[in-house]
This record gives structure tokens, sequence and C-alpha cells, in this order.
């Protein structure tokens, strides 16, 4: 798998920026999250265990929230990696 990229920023307002942050909400809980801007485009299919880290930092007349969510692919199991076996059943 190789390495692909998004990058965006822009001012916008708190009702915008509540819509971009209800937007990947949904798509975290679809299990699917697909990010657009002009003709860029990048779908993401997050693992089921996410790392989630807040920061937030309050100074004098600034403020920011920076969050990060994280997950690891895991490989899909193959059929090689299954085996089943039946055995005879005892009366």
């Amino acid at each position: 798998m190789g390495k692909d990229t998004f990058e965006y920023a822009r001012i916008a307002s708190p009702e915008e920026t509540a819509d971009y942050l209800t937007a990947l909400a949904a798509g975290l809980a679809r299990g699917v999250v697909n990010l657009e801007s002009g003709t860029r485009t990048l779908s993401l299919s997050p693992a089921d265990d996410l790392k989630l880290e807040l920061r937030v930092k309050d100074k004098d007349e600034k403020g920011k929230v920076s969050i990060e969510i994280a997950w690891k692919h895991r490989p899909a199991a193959k059929a090689s990696d299954l085996r089943v076996e039946a055995r005879p059943r005892f009366a």
C-alpha cells in the first residue's frame, strides 16, 4: 500500500467547521471517509480500532484544538489462512 496525502486549509465560520466535523464523524461511523477538493479525491476506510488524540491550547487571545485520528491497516484474511475440519458426529 502506497502513501497518499490530502491537505486542505481555509478560513471558515464556526457553522462551516461544524459541518466538516459532522461529515467526518458520519463517515467514521459508516466506516468510509471520502475527501474531495477540486479534482483531488481520497477515500479512507478506517480500521475498527482508532487512536484519538486531542490537544487544546488556550493562550492569551489565541485558541487551538488539534484532533488526530489514526489507525493501522490490518491485512485481510486469506483463504489459505482458513482451516475447516469436519469430524464425524458421534451418537
